[in-house]
């Protein structure tokens, strides 16, 4: 017989294994009703160091990065299930990635139907599927940050606490998730929300004892973007923008700034290989914006713009671990550690992100309807040490290069890029 959540809360608590870390849940006899408390803590650490040509630059381009300590993620939630076929998802987070933590907000809160599995059905506010880096867990990223090509997508149509319900089925081999999402939890107030389709597909092309490889594409139409304020004529605002893969400081050193959109069309392809204690992952994105009419009248239109970004990434497990791919997700999670010492992981990343469209020649104002985002080139090495499947420190070294061209005088035409180093460490709790 079932019994109800009150009575499973008397039923006692047991610590459990789950896929990463040890977890205490709460069950009842017969599993209909759960409740696991879940727990994600990132302390952060990070040097910037510049050249002392980027103190010349005006303040809008960062000529001076702020080093030093953040808990970029202090998550804290319950997990479970309800009368057998219903799931649910209670997070809240008090970190943050500018430099200061939050005052506590929701990053997950969802209702999900598993009585149809594989197929599954979920509502609420959390990040829905948007690519294979995205689909990574925040505890199982191979740096500190996701890539920042995949990170633009999913801060666009998904991320933490995005309003979204979701159709999937997540098969031994396929993945398919199909969403529709709005705007995030706590954002600034806009009139008329964002609203989106996402839709990701994976597929697991070969499995055996020894290897995996998993092929993923995603897409995203934004089918009405926020509009700023009441009334038809009113702006329609979307950016597109993204940190140098380390947010100690959280400055985006490459931005189109605010761009006035109809809609914005955003796809992707990657594939990763795990070979036995090696891995590879790489991933192409474009990102698309239809621009509005300039007013007022006389309205002159102006073209589409069009962005890329890319990335290549891989690992390699000193100890002979492997990462593990999770059918869940559709993508691969952090090693378990096998040894006493734990597992040791070595990673090496180059991404690059291009935000310039019909962005003009140096010394010359930009031509109209062009931007001036700038390019983002970014070598990362770091180091992974998982001493049980509750912990991990990392460290990582970033070569950023910024290549920018000066929107307003007195740099318009000027270049307002700049070549920096980063180190950063990371301590973190996942349970």
């Amino acid at each position: 017989m079932r019994r109800n959540f009150a009575a499973a809360l008397l039923a006692g608590a047991a610590l459990t294994q789950t896929a990463h870390a040890a977890a205490l849940e709460i069950p009842t006899g017969d599993s209909n009703f759960t409740a696991a408390i879940r727990i994600l803590g990132q302390f952060d650490a990070a040097y910037y160091m510049q050249g002392g040509s980027a103190t010349l630059l005006p303040l809008a381009n960062s000529p001076d990065l702020s080093s030093g300590t953040n808990f970029r993620r202090a998550q804290l939630g319950v997990q479970g299930k309800l009368f057998g076929d219903w799931s649910y998802f209670f997070n809240t987070e008090f970190g943050g990635n500018g430099g200061t933590e939050g005052q506590g907000r929701i990053q997950s809160l969802y209702i999900q139907y598993d009585g149809l599995k594989p197929f599954g059905v979920r509502i609420g506010a959390y990040p829905p599927a948007a690519g294979l880096e995205d689909s990574t867990s925040s505890s199982d990223t191979l740096f500190l940050e996701r890539a920042a090509p995949s990170d633009i997508l999913r801060n666009t149509v998904g991320g933490d606490g995005r309003d979204a319900a979701s159709v999937f089925y997540a098969g031994d081999r396929f993945f398919a998730a199909l969403s529709w999402s709005g705007g995030k939890v706590a954002d600034a107030a806009v009139f008329d929300e964002q609203n989106a389709a996402l839709a990701r597909l994976s597929y697991l092309a070969y499995s055996d004892s020894d290897a995996k490889f998993v092929l993923s594409a995603s897409g995203a139409h934004v089918f009405k973007v926020a509009d700023t304020a009441p009334g038809p004529d009113v702006a329609r605002t979307l950016t597109l923008s993204s940190s140098p893969e380390l947010t100690v400081d959280g400055t985006k050193l490459i931005s189109t700034g605010v761009i006035d959109a109809n809609t914005a069309t955003i796809w992707g392809a990657e594939a990763a290989l795990q070979w036995h204690s090696l891995y590879a992952q790489g991933g192409y994105f474009d990102y698309r914006i239809a621009q509005r009419l300039q007013t007022p009248p006389p309205a002159l239109p102006k073209s589409d713009l069009d962005f890329n970004g890319w990335y290549l990434q891989g690992s390699w497990v000193l100890t002979g671990e492997t990462r593990v791919y999770k059918t869940d997700s559709a993508a691969f999670a952090a090693p378990k550690p096998a040894g006493p010492w734990g597992a040791w992981e070595l990673g090496a990343r180059y991404s690059v992100v291009d935000l310039n469209d019909n962005s003009g020649n140096a010394g010359l104002i930009t031509p109209y309807g062009g931007v001036r985002g700038g390019k983002q080139k970014i070598w990362t090495a770091g180091i992974n040490w998982y001493p049980n499947s509750a912990l991990r420190f990392a460290a990582d070294y970033q070569h950023i290069d910024i290549s920018r061209l000066g929107n307003s005088a007195p740099f318009l035409g000027l270049s307002v890029g700049q070549k920096l180093d980063a180190v950063s460490l990371r301590a973190q709790i996942s349970l």
